[in-house]
């Protein structure tokens, strides 16, 4: 696969929609968090963007323990706050919601990536079962194009904001 760098204003010009995962240290007290994800709304504001949806965060275990170095001080952690929010803003204020998570001490880690404004959750399905019956899972057998490496690794390179 080629290394290339891909920035934001290589991505798009004029508004699009992303969204924001990120993970807040656990060092921040519950009572405190709300301040914290006011804090990352008000960046996404304050580079021109508005609101679409967003969860509020909950604690979490990390699979693997992740290193955050803040004040010169380097704190392994084993788990953190989840949340997410997606937002619609021009391409150069996502890169400057970009350098400013970069810059919080407080954010263990986060990803910006462009997505769209639909809702795109699958709700769990309800599986129907008679009596004795073993619950059965509908199946729907569709063609779908076959994607190779390449261009599956575009498409990734064309979604994930660095």
């Amino acid at each position: 696969m080629e290394n290339k760098d891909i920035t934001v204003d290589s991505v798009e010009k004029g508004r699009g929609v992303y969204e924001v995962g990120f993970h807040i240290v656990p060092i921040v007290a519950e009572a405190d968090l709300g301040i914290r994800v006011t804090a990352i709304r008000d960046v996404i504001e304050a580079a021109g963007g508005s609101m679409i949806s967003d969860e509020y965060p909950k604690h979490m275990e990390l699979s693997y323990p992740m290193t955050k170095i803040a004040a010169n001080k380097r704190a392994l952690h084993h788990s953190a706050y989840f949340g997410w929010m997606k937002f619609e803003v021009e391409a150069s204020g996502a890169r400057d919601i970009n350098t400013k998570l970069k810059a919080d001490d407080l954010i263990l880690r986060y990803i910006i990536v462009k997505t769209v404004r639909e809702n795109t959750m699958v709700p769990k399905k309800v599986l129907q079962q008679k009596r004795g019956d073993e619950p059965k899972v509908e199946e729907k057998v569709e063609d779908k194009p076959v994607l190779t490496e390449a261009e599956i690794d575009k498409t990734i390179e064309d979604l994930v904001i660095s």
